[in-house]
């Protein structure tokens, strides 16, 4: 059976003959997959894992554990790792405790008990660190209708929107025996379907439902579960299988078995097109089908004017742009960027459905300025997630060319239960380079070693990082290890996160043997120089200090006679603080005191126990010299050396007072 349609090309009517193949692969008991191709082109794709275990459709009958009334629900015990989310307003009025009060307005807290036991299902699977969704209104999806409890009423499926066919199919649910207290939706597949079809199908969810109500009544300790789904096989079949699928082909011959059994039960007719695939070669490669199923776990997709699509996934949002990339040939830029942003929507549609990607989604297309063009795209995106199961809400294009969407979410993505998240980035994408992280772990050495007397340190961080500090920081390191006496071992271990070293003091100094942590010598001398230039700075103030009581005269004679002083002026001294200064009057100057230690005689020290000198000035030492040798002769006599202070340079040599370090004998 196939199927044609009409496709419009530039004033082209052409016929396209539409094949559609379902394949299942069941080899592996890890994995069971089931696409559907439509002329080579995969369309849907299915997979379930053994290490993921789906709860979606199960029944339970759970024990209620607490009830929050600030968020108006329940979590409910189901015998699963996490706690069940069961919304108040999803609890039927046929669970609520019987109190006897008649109130305004009933609360959740009033009617639902901890300990309590209810009949739950699981309508959305748990994520991250979220349990799963519970509902206690059981529905039981059969191959043409869906049997709810706790409802009256009867529907037919919204994605059926033919008027006809819908007031056809509301004119049968009126003929349809249904108990009381239940209710009946018609799927899409039960479109076209008699009387007798759907009444079979009736009647198969109605024995299904009482045995979930004996199982209940039965001697099983809560919490259990009550009702499992079919496997992947039968569901996949019951879920996708429509009138124009030509064939079923199974590679496993116990799904085979099954699924045969099942289409003879619901659909007779179409017992034939299901078939076993007994050749060597994969199922999946013998029609084309692998290396498409690979393109789906990639970021990129290529679109075929040659422009992409990428697809980022965030905890908010599924974000994807749209790239223009090679596509140049249209005439112009608007033309452009119509071609591809409606390649794009029709991707994005198809790549939504096969990844399974919920929640909030935002598409940025291509800036466009003419409305009719907006308008296109917009019907382009609406027509590629028509055949989507999942409920979609779609908004306009904004100014910003941004459409936003929200897709239910059916099932995980199918990318969680393919990819590990990696150890290392935690899932961003980005790790710190190996120069940065050395830096990191050499400060936070430094950092343990400064605060504890630390003797023997072992660093366990990763190979790579190890190697580059041993080959660039080794001086560094060996410079650390002589300064504060200790050692440090580098232990290697493959991915390894930056969050994860290890920083292990094997050895500890006790209070009695702690070293003493050596200063460079650089820093030494720089700061001998400071305090010299502090205290020839500190001299330079009391000398420009004014004496006397009175204020300073405002013409300036005081500078002119301070001036004419200091030239007239023989050697100074530098023992005392305040003291004046005696011009010379060609006598014998005052010997100046020394601070040279003099038996007997106690030196003047500060708190700590520290010898107080005077600063030395050595700015100002070629001044203190006089112009006329026979003065500088008579201010600095033979053997007068013992009583005057010697003074010294920075270099360390010895100048006497009075004479200059340049100055020779005459």
């Amino acid at each position: 059976m196939t199927r044609s349609h009409l496709h419009y090309k530039k004033g082209e009517i052409s016929m396209v003959r539409k094949d559609k193949i379902m394949l299942i692969s069941a080899d592996h008991p890890e994995e069971v997959r089931a696409v559907i191709v439509e002329n080579g082109k995969l369309e849907e794709f299915i997979v379930e894992h053994s290490s993921q275990e789906l709860l979606k459709s199960n029944v339970y009958l759970g024990v209620i554990s607490r009830v929050e009334p600030s968020i108006e629900a329940a979590f409910v015990d189901i015998g699963w790792k996490k706690f069940g989310f069961l919304p108040f307003k999803d609890v039927l009025k046929e669970n609520y405790i019987q109190t006897g009060e008649k109130k305004a307005r009933i609360r959740i807290q009033d009617v639902l008990i901890r300990g309590q036991k209810i009949l739950v299902q699981v309508v959305k699977e748990g994520r991250d660190h979220k349990g799963p969704s519970l509902t206690n209104a059981v529905t039981i999806p059969g191959r043409y209708v869906v049997l709810m409890n706790g409802s009256d009423s009867s529907g037919v499926s919204r994605k059926i929107e033919d008027e006809a066919e819908r007031k056809k199919l509301k004119v049968i649910l009126k003929d349809l025996n249904i108990p009381e207290n239940m209710g009946i939706i018609v799927r899409t597949a039960g479109l076209g379907r008699t009387k007798t079809e759907l009444q079979k199908d009736i009647q198969m969810l109605l024995k299904i439902w009482n045995d979930i109500l004996d199982n209940k009544k039965s001697s099983f300790q809560p919490p259990c579960i009550l009702y499992k789904g079919p496997d992947m096989v039968v569901r996949t079949v019951r879920d996708h299988f429509t009138a124009d699928t030509m064939e079923i082909v199974v590679d496993n011959p116990d799904s085979f078995k099954e699924l045969r059994e099942f289409v003879k039960v619901m659909m007779p007719r179409m017992i034939r097109r299901v078939k076993l695939y007994q050749e060597s070669k994969p199922l999946f490669s013998k029609y084309n089908v692998e290396e498409q199923i690979q393109n789906i776990y990639r970021r990129t997709v290529d679109l075929p004017s040659g422009g992409s699509i990428v697809f980022d996934t965030g905890e908010a949002m599924v974000s994807i742009d749209v790239n223009s990339g090679k596509s140049t040939g249209e005439s112009d830029l608007e033309e452009t960027a119509l071609r591809t942003n409606l390649e794009a929507a029709d991707a994005v549609g198809r790549e939504l459905r096969m990844r399974d990607l919920g929640g909030l989604v935002v598409v940025d297309f291509i800036d466009m300025y003419q409305k009719k063009n907006k308008t296109l795209v917009e019907k382009q995106m609406k027509i590629s997630t028509k055949s989507d199961k999942a409920r979609i809400n779609m908004a306009r294009l904004s100014l910003f060319g941004l459409m936003e969407l929200s897709r239910q979410r059916i099932a995980p993505p199918v990318k969680d239960a393919v990819f590990d998240k990696c150890s290392i980035c935690e899932g961003t994408g980005h790790i710190k380079s190996d120069d940065a992280t050395s830096l990191d772990v050499i400060r936070k050495i430094q950092n343990l070693i400064s605060d504890k007397a630390v003797k023997k340190l072992a660093v366990t961080i990763s190979n790579s990082v190890a190697q580059y500090i041993l080959n660039h920081k080794k001086d560094y390191l060996i410079a650390i290890e002589n300064r504060h006496k200790m050692q440090i071992e580098f232990i290697g271990k493959e991915r390894l996160s930056p969050d994860n070293f290890i920083y292990d003091i094997v050895e500890k100094y006790s209070e009695e043997e702690k070293p003493l942590s050596s200063k460079p010598r650089n820093i030494q001398q720089s700061e001998n120089q400071t305090s010299i230039n502090k205290g020839s700075e500190k001299a330079e103030e009391k000398e420009e200090r004014p004496r006397g009581r009175g204020r300073r005269p405002a013409d300036g004679k005081g500078q002119r006679n301070k001036a004419a002083n200091k030239s007239a002026s023989g050697a100074r001294t530098n023992s005392g603080r305040g003291r004046r200064r005696t011009p010379y009057r060609g006598k014998s100057p005052r010997k100046p005191e020394t601070s040279a230690a003099v038996p007997g005689v106690e030196s003047p020290s500060d708190n700590d126990g520290n010898t107080l000198q005077a600063p030395v000035d050595n700015n100002n030492s070629q001044d203190r010299t006089p112009s006329n040798p026979q003065v500088m002769d008579r201010a600095a006599p033979a053997g007068a050396s013992g009583n005057v202070e010697e003074k010294g340079d920075i270099s360390g040599n010895t100048i006497q007072p009075g004479i200059s370090a340049e100055t020779t004998e005459p």
